[in-house]
């Protein structure tokens, strides 16, 4: 195997260590907000869809202004977005 392989299968890794660890600090994030609403009106654990990931973040935000779930869910997928590119850059897709 040479370097750019080794190099891909890295970086993909890295690549679902962050979506995992940004898929369960949003799984905390609907946690934090289940734990201040009432039973009628909780979030649902299961389907996620962008306009869903929105509201919980805005409603994180809202609900714990000091609140730092957020920021490492971001920093999570954005460490899972450059470990995507050096994915598709070894791959020799782009570049």
């Amino acid at each position: 195997m040479n370097t750019r392989v080794i190099t891909g299968i890295i970086s993909f890794c890295f690549t679902m260590t962050g979506l995992f660890l940004a898929n369960m600090l949003l799984t905390m994030m609907i946690g934090e907000i289940n734990r201040k609403r009432q039973d009628g009106s909780l979030v649902s654990y299961v389907g996620f869809t962008f306009p869903k990931m929105l509201r919980i973040f805005s409603e994180y935000r809202a609900s714990y202004p000091n609140g730092k779930l957020h920021i490492f869910a971001l920093a999570a997928f954005a460490f899972a977005m450059i470990g995507l590119v050096s994915v598709v850059v070894c791959l020799r897709i782009v570049g």
